[in-house]
């Protein structure tokens, strides 16, 4: 197995254990989580997990991580909307090239 598709594995693995979905293409990332609409504890939650999955992307080039997480205005939509996402931009291609193919197998 290469190195991006056993990075893809253990990304996408993480990401089902803590029941987020994945999406990738060749220039991003973008999990999401959904929960009860309203519930501060459940967005916590949220706001603690994300990075776990986001971090295991390798950067390779300038790029940015952005959302509905607790830093920002973002986070109000989330809270009434019980949808939580995160994206990642400035990702390996070709790990973003491996979660793109294997992201179905996770689903």
């Amino acid at each position: 197995m290469s190195q991006a598709k056993a990075k893809a594995v253990k990304l996408l693995e993480t990401a089902k254990e803590l029941g987020w979905d994945v999406s990738a293409d060749t220039g991003m990332l973008r999990i999401t989580k959904r929960f009860t609409p309203g519930s501060m504890e459940e967005f916590v939650d949220c706001d603690m997990e994300y990075y776990e999955i986001l971090s295991l992307l390798p950067s390779t080039e300038p790029g940015s991580v952005w959302g509905t997480d607790g830093g920002g205005v973002g986070a109000i939509s989330a809270i009434q909307s019980g949808v939580f996402q995160m994206s990642k931009s400035g990702g390996s291609k070709r790990v973003l090239s491996a979660i793109s193919k294997l992201q179905r197998a996770y689903a």
